[in-house]
Order: structure tokens, then C-alpha cells, then sequence
């Protein structure tokens, strides 16, 4: 059994970085606005009916809005949740797994000791590894694609944009939160120091150049949601219910989006402003900056364990 399970995290690996590779180019493209989804709306709607005054006077009736503001939210929602478990599985679930495995079979006079979360060094169990996907690796995989769709227009135009986001998340998470947390007692029973920064380091870069390469390509594929099409784009969202505070965020979301639909569209068009990715660049710059020290002095503490 844990032969096998080694090798499905091995095969999961494998095919989140064939993916990251091959759709390494894809470009990120958001879908249109609601307020434009509206007005096609109201404009079929003329066609069917030309007696309704709102119709009559080019008005944009408020159930088109909303409608076409929930459906733009449901294309979101959809890309956060497909970003969300592919890369929980394939790249910090599948990729971990194989890390904490290889720091192990490194450190064999560690075997049989406990780590800081409780888990026994050298025990592969498929119980052990459910529990780390769901309680470590789906967490930071959805936080982290949620932060993607987030700052990607502030980051690099091209290939590159995906591994320095991977390396934002590095300087910038991984010395506070896991997995480089220079007091994690974990790093003081397995080793070399330097084998866990450069494996886990790889595996961030590898994680941003995944979310970059999917989100690009499932961007330019993912339908919005229509009376006709909407089993395909909406059954990721399925997804979310492994993870009960996603799936109840993202009914928040979509109430929100309903009662308010100038909001997101709002937001999305400033932060992909010109004067919005001077601002976002310069505030990742200085979490950047701010982070460093703890991230250098984490590190130093590790290679020298």
C-alpha cells in the first residue's frame, strides 16, 4: 500500500507539471462585463417583446442585470473552484506528500518520531495522507488560487508571471504560515536543512506556474452559464462541497453578487486598471520587501539544522 500510494502522488506530480509546462503560454482572459451581458439581454428581450416600456426605452430592466451579474460570478466561482482542487491535488497534495516522503527516507534516524502535527515519521498510510489534503493541502490550494485571480494583472506579462507569483507566495507565506516556519520542530527531526528549502521552494514555484497555466487555459474554454449551457460550467462547482467553508463562502458570494451586481465587476475593472496594477504592484513589492527578513532568517535557520 504505500508503494502504491507513493506512486499515484507520483503520477499526480507528473501530470500537474505536464499541464503546467504545455499550457505554460495561455493568457488569462476575463469574461465580459454584466452590464454588457444585460444589455444583449434586454436586447433579445426587445425582439420578443417590443411592447415593454423599459425595452421600448433601451433601458437595461434590473432582473437582466442581476441575472447577468450572477452569471459572471458563477464563471469565477467556477475557475476559483478548478484551480482550487487540481492544484490541492496534483501539486501541494500529490507534491508534499512526495516531499515529506523523500525528507523521511533522508532522515531514517528519524523514523518513528512524532512531528509537529502529530503524525509518525515513515508511516504512510492512506488515512494520513487523506488527512493532510484535506486539512492542509485543499486549504492553501484554494486560499492561494482565490489570491491569484486576485493580483494576476499585477504580476509579469508572459511564461513568467506563474513562478513569480510561486515565489511571492514563498517569501511572502511560507516563513509565517508553513511550510518554511523557521519554529516548526519538524525541521529539527528531518533534513538536511537544505533539502527541505530547495524541495519545497521548487514545489511553490512549480504551485504559481500551475495556477498561471490552468487559469489561462480554463479561461478561454470555460463557458458562462445559459439556459442552455449550464451543466458543464456549474459542475465544478461540486467541487466546493469536500470543503464546507468554500462551498459556504461561495453561496455568500453568489447572493451577493445577485443583490449587488455592480460590485464585483467594480472591483475587477479597478484592480485591472492602469493606476490599479501601479498600486498592486507596488503593495506585492512591499510585502515583498517586508517579508524578506523573516524569509532569509527562516531559511538561514533551517540550512543550519
Amino acid at each position: 500500500m504505500p508503494v502504491l500510494l507513493m506512486f499515484a502522488c507520483g503520477a499526480l506530480l507528473a501530470t500537474g507539471i505536464v499541464l503546467a509546462v504545455r499550457w505554460s503560454g495561455e493568457r488569462f482572459v476575463a469574461p465580459q462585463r454584466p452590464a454588457a451581458l444585460a444589455r444583449r439581454a434586454d436586447a433579445a428581450s426587445e425582439a420578443v417583446s417590443e411592447a415593454e416600456s423599459d425595452a421600448a426605452s433601451g433601458a437595461v430592466r434590473p432582473s437582466a442585470r442581476h441575472l447577468a451579474g450572477l452569471r459572471v460570478y458563477a464563471w469565477w466561482a467556477t475557475v476559483l473552484t478548478v484551480l482550487g482542487t487540481l492544484s490541492g491535488l496534483l501539486v501541494t497534495g500529490a507534491g508534499g506528500r512526495l516531499v515529506m516522503r523523500m525528507l523521511a527516507a533522508t532522515s531514517p534516524g528519524a523514523t518513528g518520531r512524532s512531528t509537529e502535527a502529530e503524525a509518525i515519521v515513515g508511516e504512510i498510510t492512506p488515512e494520513g495522507t487523506l488527512a493532510y489534503l484535506v486539512f492542509g493541502a485543499l486549504p492553501f490550494a484554494f486560499a492561494s488560487a482565490a489570491l491569484y485571480l486576485l493580483v494576476e494583472p499585477w504580476l509579469p506579462r508572459g511564461r513568467f508571471g506563474g513562478a513569480a507569483f510561486g515565489l511571492v507566495l514563498l517569501v511572502c507565506v511560507a516563513p509565517f504560515v508553513d511550510p518554511l516556519r523557521a519554529a516548526n520542530v519538524d525541521f529539527d527531526i528531518v533534513g538536511p536543512g537544505w533539502l527541505s528549502v530547495l524541495a519545497f521552494a521548487t514545489l511553490a514555484v512549480l504551485h504559481g506556474a500551475f495556477l498561471a497555466a490552468v487559469a489561462g487555459r480554463l479561461s478561454r474554454s470555460l463557458p458562462l452559464v445559459s439556459r442552455r449551457r449550464w451543466v458543464g460550467p456549474l459542475s465544478p462547482l461540486l467541487a466546493a462541497i469536500v470543503l464546507l467553508p468554500v462551498g459556504v463562502a461561495l453561496a455568500v458570494g453568489a447572493l451577493a453578487a445577485f443583490v449587488a451586481p455592480r460590485v464585483l465587476p467594480w472591483f475587477l475593472d479597478l484592480r485591472a486598471s492602469r493606476a490599479g496594477v501601479l498600486v498592486g504592484r507596488v503593495l506585492l513589492g512591499l510585502g515583498v520587501l517586508a517579508s524578506l527578513p523573516t524569509f532569509v532568517s527562516g531559511v538561514f535557520s533551517i540550512v543550519q539544522r
